[in-house]
């Protein structure tokens, strides 16, 4: 058996051990998987080869299955926490819509990610919340430009506009007693997180293409810290199409550093496997 063979043995019994529910591990097993492909890089990859200047362009509409964990809290409402699970992501999505779209040659990528989803849930009853609901709708536009240092790793920059529509209607108990008090509140904050990015890939026999993209980003400009990580899988099924599969945790920290009734915190983190089919031209 193969070196690759035995790894991805090793992999699937990772995948089966720690069960869909622990994302941690299969991040984990994800990036060891990319790391020990990367560090075999022996393998031609012909169908995705691009050795001229000219450009070419990538549009692939994708589908997350979103699970959200966090908090955000509105003016001088106590801070409600979401929790989302990916199983029941579309009882509370009113609607979303992804597309990832990139240009490149072989030295330089242009790439543009849009995300956008409405979401309802009841709020969590933390923080002296009796009962409620909590509307979530997420603009987020991510534009970076990457340069390839090497066959298998690129680097940049780039910019995240985040765009978040926040609302709460709820009932709870003032913290310093009392009978309980309905609230509700909505605000929408939009900001930029500057993004430092890196992009690892391999080709496999030709057809199969492994990626692994990781940002971070915020400091302080706009979220306090921001990062990501999204490992990926591609089979290229001709010259024209290509499908993949793959996982993505996103989170952010933002406050807007105001008070009263103009406060807005945002403290959340998104993850969930991705399903991707992209168009090559």
């Amino acid at each position: 058996m193969t070196n690759s063979n035995s790894f991805y043995g090793c992999f699937k019994f990772i995948i089966m051990k720690c069960g869909i529910t622990n994302r941690r591990k299969i991040i984990a097993g994800t990036i060891l998987m990319s790391v020990f492909l990367l560090l075999n890089n022996k393998v031609s990859a012909q169908i995705y080869s691009d050795s001229s200047n000219k450009y070419k362009v990538y549009a692939e509409p994708y589908l997350m299955f979103t699970s959200m964990s966090g908090t955000t809290a509105i003016g001088n409402l106590p801070p409600t926490f979401i929790c989302i699970p990916a199983s029941k992501v579309f009882s509370y999505l009113k609607i979303g819509g992804m597309l990832y779209a990139e240009v490149h040659n072989d030295k330089l990528a242009f790439t543009s990610d849009l995300f956008y989803a409405n979401l309802k849930q009841d709020a969590s009853t933390k923080n002296n919340i009796i009962s409620g609901t909590a509307d979530l709708k997420q603009f987020l536009w991510e534009l970076e430009g990457l340069y390839c240092l090497t066959p298998w790793l690129e680097a940049g920059v780039g910019a995240r506009i985040n765009s978040i529509t926040s609302g709460v209607n709820i009932v709870y108990n003032p913290p310093l007693g009392g009978a309980s008090k309905p609230g509700s509140a909505q605000r929408t904050n939009t900001w930029v997180d500057p993004l430092i990015v890196t992009r690892l890939k391999t080709v496999i026999h030709d057809r199969w293409l492994l990626q692994l993209r990781a940002d971070i980003g915020g400091f302080g400009i706009g979220s306090q810290f921001a990062w990501q990580l999204q490992p990926d899988i591609f089979y290229r099924a001709s010259k024209l199409l290509q499908v993949g599969v793959g996982y993505r945790t996103i989170s952010m920290n933002y406050y807007n550093n105001k008070s009263g009734s103009d406060y807005f915190l945002y403290d959340m983190q998104e993850y969930g496997p991705q399903i991707r089919i992209g168009f090559n031209f």
